[in-house]
């Protein structure tokens, strides 16, 4: 998303210590090709500057007057920049990259120090803002859209509650401590840090809003035409999304809305992590799964190439010397289930916790002499395991003319359970087929929450979209599902396997691009197909 007739596009976003500013204001420049202004780096560069012109930390402490004005009359030379280099940001001083010398303990000092006068500030500005004038720039800090940026196209103040601040803080920090235990451990060094206390950090943070917001120079504060984001619930592709979809509008470019559930569900993902998981640890022989791991070509055809074979039939569960069979979050039936472990194969189960869920319920009630009915799609691999734990009859049904031809003495109690990724509304409407013959029915709504909320979000979506998008096999049912039920509301529902570059023959016209993905659609799938929407040209 270039800058429009060579006009330089700036972004600000401002906001309180632990609002995410930085990782926001990183992965919005890198999704826009601007640069990132890292304006603490910069800050640093100046510190390096002075002490190479024989201003010392020390002056700050015994003759602050000195201090500040040596500062000020060395700062008015300093060329400080920024640019890329091989995907790194590098911070130049008089041209010359100094990112390795701006970490430094007596770096950071000097930075605390003279960071808080005036005549350097004033002068860092300047540098920032010449450096907007010369290139798209994202940049983040706390007086950004009010002093450095004040004419920036898009400005956002970025804030969360203290709470969750504190509670991402106390993590990130918890993280660090736990890494420094588990080095000492193995190699008997001490430990520097501190177990991390989370009232500490909170209260911490209340002190350092207050600071912020009353200080002198330069207060924290939401500029009059900033957009506030608060990223509290949010996550960063959300956050992102949201400030990319500003810089949209502002370029009068449709925005793009990707719904939160699009992608690997909870089931999909535990069974990708476990059979990536097996594959690089290389420890236990040949490793299978039993059939395709998910319904997405890709990432079966990945897993190929890292030795993760597929097996279809019994035959092959007996051929197995040894190795490793891995079923998949479908399921099978009882009597493969069974069959795999009494091979010489180790097994390691990955079954949706849901679809495990409707195999108890189909054995525990046929058990008590009830016909199964199963709602779902003939032929899935999760309807064709889920049959298999039935102890009498079992019947699928996937269509009304199903239901209205189906025929059994009626007498006999009936079970309802549905596959777990089938259309909510058709569900609902078979069970009422089925009850309006007077079955005695009891139902089982075994549609995973996972489901019904991808379902739902996607519907709500496509109905704001002037184009919806559906990412994800041509062999997935759900992601057949998502298509169906953008279609009836969104003329233009294109589905796209995520391998071809999506053609939206977009006219201009259009406000809103929507996207959603099948359960089994790898985010980088997701992610390809939206920087593929953001580049498109009229």
């Amino acid at each position: 998303m270039n800058s429009d007739n060579g006009q330089k596009f700036a972004i600000a976003i401002d906001g309180p210590a632990g609002a995410g500013k930085s990782t926001i204001a990183r992965a919005v420049a890198k999704e826009l090709g601007y640069i990132y202004v890292d304006t603490g780096a910069m800050y640093r560069a100046m510190a390096l500057y002075l002490l190479r012109n024989g201003m010392q930390y020390d002056t700050a402490q015994s003759d602050p007057a000195a201090f500040e004005s040596r500062a000020a009359l060395l700062c008015r030379d300093a060329d400080i920049s920024i640019r890329y280099q091989d995907n790194e940001q590098i911070v130049l001083l008089a041209g010359e990259n100094v990112n390795p010398y701006i970490r430094t303990g007596e770096v950071s000092a000097m930075a605390s120090a003279s960071s808080a006068l005036s005549c350097i500030r004033e002068r860092m500005v300047e540098i920032q803002k010449n450096l907007a004038l010369q290139e798209n720039v994202v940049m983040d800090g706390r007086d950004i859209g009010t002093v450095v940026l004040p004419n920036a196209q898009v400005k956002v103040f970025l804030t969360a509650g203290v709470k969750e601040r504190a509670r991402r803080r106390y993590l990130e920090d918890l993280e660090k401590y736990n890494r420094e235990v588990s080095k000492a451990q193995e190699t008997g060094a001490g430990v520097s840090l501190k177990k991390p206390d989370l009232e500490k950090i909170e209260e911490d943070i209340r002190i350092r809003d207050e600071r912020d917001m009353n200080r002198q120079n330069s207060p924290l504060r939401q500029a009059d035409d900033a957009v506030l984001v608060d990223s509290s619930d949010m996550s960063v592709d959300q956050v992102m999304e949201t400030i990319l979809n500003l810089v949209c509008v502002k370029k009068k470019r449709p925005q793009v809305i990707t719904a939160k559930t699009a992608g690997f569900c909870f089931g999909v993902r535990n069974a990708i992590d476990t059979v990536y998981k097996q594959a690089e640890a290389k420890e236990n022989g040949p490793i299978n799964t039993f059939g395709p791991i998910i319904h997405n070509e890709i990432v079966v055809e990945d897993l190929r190439k890292k030795g993760v074979g597929v097996i279809n039939t019994v035959e092959e569960i007996d051929a197995q010397e040894g190795g490793t069979i891995i079923i998949r979050s479908h399921g099978v039936s009882k009597a493969l289930y069974e069959r795999a472990l009494g091979s010489r194969a180790r097994v390691i189960d990955t079954t949706c916790t849901f679809v495990k869920r409707i195999h108890e319920i189909v054995q525990r009630e046929s058990l008590a002499g009830k016909h199964i009915i199963i709602i779902g799609n003939h032929g899935h691999a999760e309807v064709e395991g889920t049959m298999g734990w039935a102890e009498g009859p079992v019947t699928v049904i996937e269509s009304k003319d199903e239901a209205l031809a189906f025929d059994a003495p009626k007498d006999v109690p009936l079970c309802v359970v549905a596959q777990t990724t089938f259309n909510e509304r058709k569900f609902q409407e078979l069970v009422a087929t089925l009850k309006s013959r007077d079955y005695n029915c009891s139902v089982e709504n075994t549609i995973c929450n996972a489901t019904h909320e991808r379902q739902t979000e996607a519907g709500k979506i496509a109905s704001l979209a002037d184009v919806m998008i559906v990412i994800g096999s041509r062999s997935s049912s759900n992601t057949a599902k998502l298509y169906d039920i953008c279609s009836e509301v969104c003329d233009r529902t294109v589905f796209l396997t995520g391998a071809e570059e999506p053609d939206l023959n977009l006219t201009g016209a259009e406000k809103i691009i929507g996207i959603t993905a099948g359960a089994s659609t790898p985010k980088n799938i997701i992610k390809e197909v939206q920087n593929h929407v953001r580049r498109t040209e009229f």
